[in-house]
Order: C-alpha cells, then structure tokens, then sequence
C-alpha cells in the first residue's frame, strides 16, 4: 500500500468502514510510515474527540494508546488467522503425505506379490537347477528308486528334495573317504 493509498483510507479506519483485507494492508503500511502514522493520530483525536463532545463522554487524552490497542488487536487478529491458515494447511499436507505412503505401500506390496508369483510360476521345478544341477536330479532318482524297492510309493514335493539335498551334501565327507559307501 502507498501512502496515498493510506492517507485516503484513513478516514475509512477511523470510523470504522475500512474493509478486513485492506485494514492488514492499511495497519502495516502505518507501523512502517512515520508520516502516515502521524497524520493518522492527527485524524483519529480530532474524529473520537469530537465523538466523545457530541456524545457528552468523559474526555481522556489517551487517544495514542487507544489508537495503539486498535492497531495491536488489528495485528493480532491477523496473525492469528494467519496461523490458523498455516497450521490447516500443514494439517491437510500431512494427511496428504500419509495418505500417499499408505497407498503407495499397499500398492508396493501388491506389485511385490505379483512379480513374486509370476517369479515362481516361471521358475518351477528348476528353481535350484542352476546351483545343484544333475545332483538334485541324481539324487531324487535315487530315492524314488529306494521307495519302489521298499513298494512304498511317497510323493516329495520339491522343497523337501531340496532339504533332503542339503542334509546330504552337509554330511562329512570323510566318512565316505574310508570305504564307507
């Protein structure tokens, strides 16, 4: 706001028609301009003095500090709407923000399963080829042919073929070094 824009609106604040958003304006141009500071203190103790005159009012000469309280609870108001603006917003951010990261998990976690699946829908049986190789094969064959000796028919899924593997091949080799086989 310009001083000449002040200065019109001076009387307008005084008697109390300055609409909200220009009484911000109007106030912090004041508490920066000395000279339209002065000519507003000049207006208001000539316009509340002669209210209080007309009004047959006890006449004080406080006028400055009732000008200042205004002024102050002016600021005040403003501030505080400020806040409350700022905090809202900040409020309904931070929602926003863990909205998001809730729904960016979920989705997250439901693409990790999809590729999960289709991972082992691709992989099969041959999940473990690429380590083990023939010995998986080798050794699967060799239980199977054990259980149709003993005519026991047990069907092992591929996950105990890999356990049974792995007991296997953690057992002591020296064992079999001595002839034992």
């Amino acid at each position: 706001m310009t001083c000449l824009e002040a200065q019109s609106n001076i009387l307008s604040f005084v008697e109390k028609n300055l609409p909200e958003d220009k009484k911000i304006e109007f106030v912090k141009h004041i508490r920066h301009c000395n000279d339209c500071k002065e000519e507003l203190e000049i207006y208001y103790t000539l316009i509340v003095g002669m209210r209080k005159l007309d009004n047959n009012e006890d006449m004080s000469l406080d006028f400055r500090n009732r000008l200042d309280d205004e002024l102050n609870r002016i600021e005040a108001r403003a501030k505080k709407a400020k806040r409350f603006r700022v905090s809202s917003f900040g409020i309904v951010f931070t929602a926003l923000v863990c909205v998001m990261f809730v729904f960016y998990g979920r989705c997250l976690t439901k693409v990790y399963d999809v590729e999960q699946f289709l991972i082992k829908e691709k992989q099969g049986n041959t999940y473990f080829y690429d380590a083990f190789g023939n010995d998986l094969y080798s050794y699967n064959n060799d239980v199977i042919a054990e259980n149709e000796k003993k005519n026991i028919i047990v069907p092992i899924s591929f996950y105990d073929k890999v356990h049974i593997f792995n007991v296997i091949a953690s057992m002591d080799i020296s064992e079999f070094a001595d002839g034992g086989l």
